[in-house]
């Protein structure tokens, strides 16, 4: 399960450097929309890191929770964003929605698990 967790969190990740690519050749420079995007990207790296760590650390069902709740507030922000753009089904969306809810998934059965070897 853990090469499962660092391939998804590798693919976040890389999703999250698309998406600053994608700020920069679509903002402006210096412009809110461009910092908060860029923002959005740190949060996904963000995320792909703790849960690569989340991995490598399977009893720690207080990081479990944190990696749980990261996840599931990105994919509810990113499935805002397809509302906000009118449609939820942009490649982009679903490419961020299924990655975090699998991370989500992974996290959720390391944040109820009991007696968990490490």
């Amino acid at each position: 399960m853990m090469i499962a967790e660092m391939v998804l969190s590798a693919i976040l990740f890389v999703g999250a450097l698309l998406h600053v690519y994608g700020s920069f050749v679509t903002f402006a420079w210096a412009s809110p929309e461009l910092v908060w995007s860029i923002g959005s990207s740190g949060l996904a790296m963000l995320l792909a890191a703790l849960a690569v760590l989340r991995s490598r650390r399977p009893g720690d069902r207080a990081l479990s929770a944190i990696v749980l709740s990261g996840c599931v507030g990105w994919a509810v922000i990113v499935l805002a964003f397809g509302l906000v753009i009118g449609n939820p089904a942009d490649p982009r969306v679903l490419y961020h929605v299924v990655v975090s809810l699998a991370l989500a998934a992974f996290a959720l059965r390391g944040a109820v698990a009991t007696n968990r070897q490490q």
